[in-house]
């Protein structure tokens, strides 16, 4: 019992990590390559995961494809979250999904005694990358020395 428990949730893990890596490849290739942000992968993976969801759906996942009634409907659903996943490495999909996720427009930062506004493009565990629309450029700071006020 204990052994099918665990290997339900270890063929779900598999299968959600696929779909979930596929989606941060196309976010990383169309929205933080186009935006010269660097971040290593693994630390975008990583920090944007929700692992109450990563749990929920790997028990899921897991159960359907181990059960012999729902394996074959199950397999053809998830190849169409396959493909799905894959339309994030279409330019427009991938950098609008980037954008949803973590870009945040029309904010007031403070550096110091400095005030600017900006659009926050990202924010990572040591940098946040922010576009100045009045410079048209993006700029890179510590989060340290950096307050968002608004």
């Amino acid at each position: 019992m204990i052994t099918k428990v665990f290997n339900s949730f270890f063929l779900g893990l598999i299968l959600y990590l696929i779909l979930d890596f596929l989606v941060f490849i196309g976010i990383k290739t169309n929205y933080l390559d186009y935006y010269h942000i660097k971040e290593y992968y693994n630390v975008l993976f990583v920090d944007h995961q929700n692992y109450i969801i990563l749990v929920i759906i790997s028990f899921v996942f897991g159960y359907l494809m181990m059960q012999k009634k729902s394996a074959k409907a199950f397999a053809f659903f998830y190849i169409f979250l396959i493909v799905l996943s894959f339309s994030t490495f279409l330019t427009p999909i991938g950098r609008s999904i980037g954008e949803y996720l973590f870009r945040k427009n029309d904010l007031v930062f403070r550096l110091g005694k400095v005030k600017f506004s900006g659009d926050l493009l990202y924010k990572g565990r040591v940098y946040t990358y922010i576009y100045r629309k009045d410079i048209n450029k993006v700029i890179k700071l510590k989060n340290s020395e950096l307050t968002i006020l608004k």
